[in-house]
């Protein structure tokens, strides 16, 4: 029978085998939508093994000038990049990417993660606007190529994409003037 997700013609998707010869079982991994983004990676080895070091990330593909690695079910793609090339970014704005958890519990985990891993926070955990609609806790991180994460949980999940009625966006403490 045709499958009707894939069009006319078609054939079948060729199979992985690397996780079976690496006796690794496989399943349909994307259950959900992800979101893939790309950084730049001014050594490719040097930033996979800190991905996979403070953040416990876990490695797909790679090449020569990219690797693939797992953030949080979501595709984060590190392209090698010279070094001159790199964008200069002083502070977290304008350029951040990072995940945001819905179980304060998992990300105190990743906090402690990091701490045990003796990667120095480029801003410690705080909380951000207590008491309000958007009150949440957050930190920092900066990779070994100078780009910026940030990890948050917000104490009201309506935050993440709503509070419309808010004006505030971000840290007004650390925005350069």
């Amino acid at each position: 029978m045709a499958d009707p997700k894939r069009p006319a013609g078609a054939g079948a998707s060729p199979q992985c085998t690397a996780g079976r010869r690496f006796g690794l079982q496989f399943i349909n991994v994307i259950v959900r939508n992800c979101f893939h983004l790309s950084i730049p990676a001014t050594d490719l080895q040097t930033t996979q093994q800190w991905y996979e070091r403070v953040l416990g990330c876990r490695a797909g593909r790679r090449s020569e000038t990219a690797v693939i690695l797992d953030l949080g079910g979501h595709q984060l793609v590190a392209q090698q990049h010279k070094p001159d090339q790199a964008l200069s970014q002083s502070g977290i704005y304008p350029r951040h990417f990072g995940l945001v958890y819905a179980d304060q519990q998992v990300w105190r985990r990743l906090v402690e993660r990091v701490e045990a891993s003796g990667e120095p926070f480029a801003v410690a955990p705080k909380r951000r606007y207590p008491s309000s609609p958007l009150d949440h806790w957050t930190f920092f991180l900066r990779d070994p190529s100078g780009n910026w994460l940030e990890f948050k949980h917000y104490l009201n999940p309506e935050a993440v994409l709503g509070c419309t009625d808010q004006g505030s966006v971000g840290d007004p403490e650390l925005r350069e003037r």
